[in-house]
């Protein structure tokens, strides 16, 4: 007997996400993960960046468990996090415009913002900066790392937003026909793809998520992005919010910032008062559908 899941998907600023309602609907984790690849594929099944499940809690309003399109399990994920409660709130799975979410990497706080009856922005309370021992051995919040890419030394820091994140700080940032152009100490400009296969070989950096960032002013920068699991995508929320913690510590920024990414802006401010993160920024409803196992 054929059985058919109902999803909806959202995007926030161009990253995309195939929604399940677990709570209605009987949803088998394992066939998900297992044939996520599949579902997110964009020319032989719904297309997507990633898949989200959302499930019952017993210590919050809910519970958000996500795969990547590799079948992955990402500990968080911003952007997936701000469909997640627009999501919930259409479907009535929540009654208030602020929640409660279980995720992998702890409980988050999205607030609905709504004029008119509709939701407009949702700004997300991403907790503090995490320590991660992989990452940075000194138990520093954020840890500088020298990079070295086609033979100019880079300023990277890693930072854990409950996922790791490498952010490379760069002189331009632009886009080209061929794709994005990174441009590095030497002016010379290398293609994303091309300087992200360079990144990956060296030790340590290869199962993280990679920011690269030219700064416009101290409350304005551009960032582009490559997930693990996933590739190039048009925008990462906890990314986004990793380049404002690492700019800030290295006095390269301000503590609240407008990331331009290639999908739209976020502002993200790191919170003097208790070192939280909060992320503002959209989620949209694309469409509907069924999905027959």
């Amino acid at each position: 007997m054929k059985q058919t899941y109902h999803f909806s998907k959202y995007h926030g600023l161009g990253n995309d996400f195939i929604i399940f309602d677990g709570i209605n609907q009987r949803i088998d984790l394992d066939f998900i993960q297992k044939n996520a690849s599949q579902i997110c594929d964009r020319n032989f099944g719904i297309g997507s960046d990633g898949i989200m499940v959302v499930l019952a809690s017993e210590d919050c309003d809910l519970a958000m468990k996500i795969y990547n399109a590799d079948g992955t399990s990402p500990e968080m994920c911003g952007n997936g996090l701000r469909c997640f409660a627009r999501f919930c709130y259409d479907h009535k799975l929540i009654e208030t415009d602020v929640f409660s979410v279980q995720t992998d990497a702890g409980k988050m706080i999205p607030a609905l913002i709504i004029k008119d009856g509709e939701v407009i922005a949702i700004e997300i309370d991403m907790g503090m900066p995490q320590y991660d021992l992989k990452l940075m051995p000194d138990n520093s919040l954020v840890y500088p790392q020298l990079l070295t890419l086609f033979g100019n030394d880079c300023e990277g820091h890693f930072v854990s937003m409950g996922n790791p994140h490498l952010v490379v700080f760069v002189a331009d940032i632009e886009h080209s026909s061929e794709g994005y152009l990174v441009t590095l100490k030497d002016k010379k400009s290398y293609l994303f793809k091309d300087i992200i296969v360079e990144l990956y070989k060296q030790s340590g950096i290869e199962s993280v998520n990679v920011e690269f960032v030219k700064i416009v002013d101290k409350n304005h920068c551009k960032m582009i992005v490559h997930e693990r699991g996933v590739g190039e995508t048009l925008a990462c929320g906890t990314g986004a919010c990793a380049v404002v913690v690492a700019g800030s510590f290295s006095n390269h920024l301000a503590r609240k910032v407008t990331v331009d990414q290639p999908g739209g802006s976020v502002v993200i401010e790191w919170q003097d008062s208790d070192n939280h993160v909060i992320k503002t920024g959209p989620a949209a409803h694309v469409f509907d559908g069924h999905f027959m196992l």
